[in-house]
């Protein structure tokens, strides 16, 4: 079993954008074997997700590797392309919805989609508020599977992106329940005091916790570290204030929580790849001093 980081996988389907191929929902029979997928591997990815029922999948891999999935209610696959396959149905059939997708870029040789290649097991509570949204979610995408033209295939493209942000989310609040909470209302400290010198010392304190404990649950909670997290939030807010025109970088730089306008500039470029004056003059406001 690959246990998934939410986080990486969000970052693949980011780098590697899919298109998607086609949308069923199907029910096999209880105690049955499907092995349609036995000599021929899969031709696509897909996203999984289980609405009744329990299946054993049996996959192999190219290099002859098995991985073995009990997926039940709660529970998505995201991959499984270019594997054999065969499914065993428990005493009860067994209901799935079926996203299968493919890489909408061709990839380029040496460059590797994991989130394609591998086979991810993703486990949500079923009494959280991302199980109800994925049901809203799964059944706007049935209705809009057969449907031809540009647009149809843009808002299935957008419904399936939705659709596996929350499958994300819930996987991840699911594996940090205990510390979700906590973590939710820091990210929310952060976001509206960001403008504050904040430390990881301070913003630890705020919840009572030592700053390496604090510092590991969050980064285990959200994918990265909690002053990572702020000089990102600070610097996306940042290239808003930019694109609007109205403040000199100086006076970005401040809004955002950096006191030194030029330790501001190469952080922002560093991270975002061009330096906030440029960004002033591509949206038209070049001639302003900063």
């Amino acid at each position: 079993m690959i246990t998934p980081d939410e986080e990486q996988l969000a970052y693949e389907f980011i780098e590697h954008p899919v298109h998607v191929c086609g949308i069923y929902r199907t029910v096999l029979r209880a105690n049955m074997i499907y092995d349609g997928h036995r000599e021929k591997r899969t031709e696509k990815s897909a996203l999984l997700l289980v609405l009744q029922g329990q299946a054993a999948f049996h996959f192999t891999n190219t290099d002859g590797k098995k991985y073995l999935y009990h997926m039940q209610p709660g529970k998505a696959f995201i991959g499984g392309k270019n594997m054999h396959l065969e499914i065993h149905v428990g005493d009860r059939d067994f209901e799935y919805v079926l996203v299968h997708y493919l890489p909408a870029i061709q990839k380029e040789k040496g460059l590797h989609s994991s989130h394609t290649d591998q086979v991810y097991e993703l486990q949500m509570s079923l009494n959280d508020s991302e199980s109800g949204f994925q049901g809203e979610l799964m059944l706007a995408l049935l209705n809009v599977a057969l449907n031809p033209g540009y647009m149809n295939q843009l808002e299935k493209q957008t419904l399936f992106y939705q659709l596996l942000i929350s499958v994300l989310r819930g996987a991840r609040s699911s594996r940090n329940t205990l510390s979700g909470t906590w973590v939710d209302s820091a990210q929310e400290f952060i976001q509206r005091q960001y403008a504050e010198p904040l430390t990881l010392e301070g913003v630890a304190a705020q919840f009572d916790m030592k700053p390496k404990y604090f510092s590991h649950m969050f980064q285990k909670y959200t994918g990265m570290g909690p002053m990572r997290y702020l000089m990102q939030y600070r610097l996306n807010r940042a290239q808003e204030l930019l694109e609007i025109g109205s403040y000199t970088v100086k006076e970005v730089s401040a809004k955002v929580g950096y006191a030194d306008p030029y330790y501001f500039s190469r952080v922002y470029k560093l991270n975002k790849g061009c330096a906030p004056s440029e960004v002033r003059k591509i949206m038209g406001h070049g001639k302003n001093p900063s």
